[in-house]
């Protein structure tokens, strides 16, 4: 895998990718699934890199890896990978592209059904899908009540067309600590796999991250573990991840300014006093959220710096006023640590008001990624 070499970097990211398999393998411990883990690798891997996560996971041999984008699984075959990876997401039009990568559809209308056999007919093979089920997310899938509509059809789709590998849904509120919502979503999913006759529908997946770490008894035979992985969570759940991604900067000036000295565009900081304030060669060009201007913290080791003025596109400025030894090229983690420390993962999402699957998908390509088994 594709390690730079950070020596002189302005700002990069260091992925941590035995925390990763640990948080793999804690996941499968607290859900036991049946049948094994479908990895979500989509938005590359969640920001921290496809092909390096998926090399990391070959050994534990999951089932398959899950994609939302044709583009993420074809790259994946480009790049020699060639377990099952479940495409979640498509467009009618990309079905032929999906069958030639030899991915399998989550399908979830019957247009998509009767395009994904046609594609089946003209490869002269049957090709394998997953029928999801929309039991309350409302954004695809087969609507849970219209069973006696859309079943015939599927099953006179599968006598000589196609394979139906799996059945899935979604849980929208799995991350709450009230399992209402999840428990209603799981039993339409079940009646309606009761009403499959005896040996159709394949594997059964309901489980993403939240839900697998909460509510096990809700997995069926697969989980697909998602944002735990990458060192994030959805909720306050009783199995945490251990941290997987780190970014960190480097100083490139430090000076001296006096009191009433504004920061950044606007001003919208005036030094209270005498300050000593220090220039980070990282902005939201790389990834930092403008909404941690003026609100943020950065560490030196384990000494605290906050941001001020607002955030810029290659440069964030902290006051180094109460720290000692801080000069040009010294480093400052942004984003890392404890999930719930000054600048772990959940606090930087909770400070930006947003949620930590956004914050890990916004690190853009131009921050290095620095792969290591720690």
């Amino acid at each position: 895998m594709d390690t730079p070499d950070i020596t002189t970097a302005r700002a990069w990211a260091e992925v941590d990718l035995a925390a990763l398999v640990a948080n793999y393998d804690s996941l499968a411990e607290q859900a036991k699934p049946r049948v094994g883990m479908l990895p979500v690798v989509k938005a590359d891997a969640y920001g921290v890199g496809m092909c390096p996560v998926v090399r990391a996971l070959e050994p534990r041999q999951p089932w398959g890896y899950a994609v939302a984008a044709l583009s993420e699984g074809i790259e994946m075959r480009e790049r020699g990978i060639d377990r099952r990876v479940v495409l979640l997401f498509c467009t009618p039009d990309e079905l032929d592209l999906a069958a030639e990568a030899d991915l399998t559809p989550a399908i979830g209308d019957l247009e998509a059904l009767q395009r994904w056999r046609g594609v089946a007919r003209q490869s002269g093979r049957r090709l394998p899908f997953h029928l999801e089920i929309d039991s309350g997310m409302g954004r695809c899938g087969f609507h849970h009540a219209d069973l006696a509509r859309w079943l015939p059809q599927v099953l006179e789709a599968c006598e000589a067309d196609l394979l139906w590998e799996a059945t899935c849904t979604h849980y929208h509120s799995a991350d709450e600590p009230d399992a209402q919502p999840t428990r209603e979503q799981w039993d339409r999913f079940q009646t309606c796999v009761a009403a499959f006759p005896k040996g159709a529908g394949g594997v059964l997946h309901t489980a993403a991250s939240a839900s697998a770490a909460r509510w096990p008894e809700y997995a069926a035979d697969l989980i697909r573990p998602g944002i735990f992985l990458y060192g994030g969570v959805a909720g306050d759940l009783p199995l945490r991840p251990r941290p997987v991604v780190t970014v960190q900067a480097r100083v490139t000036a430090v000076r001296e300014v006096p009191e009433g000295w504004t920061a950044s565009y606007g001003a919208t900081y005036r030094a209270p006093r005498r300050s000593r304030w220090a220039t980070l060669a990282i902005g939201y060009g790389d990834g930092v959220r403008r909404q941690l201007s003026n609100s943020g913290l950065v560490r030196f080791g384990d000494r605290e710096a906050p941001i001020v003025g607002r955030v810029c596109m290659d440069v964030t400025v902290v006051d180094v006023s109460a720290l000692d030894g801080i000069g040009p090229g010294s480093v400052a983690t942004v984003i890392g640590g404890p999930q719930d420390g000054p600048t772990g993962l959940s606090a930087v999402a909770r400070r930006c008001g947003t949620i930590d699957y956004e914050i890990l998908t916004g690190l853009t390509q131009r921050l290095p990624r620095r792969y290591a088994f720690a």
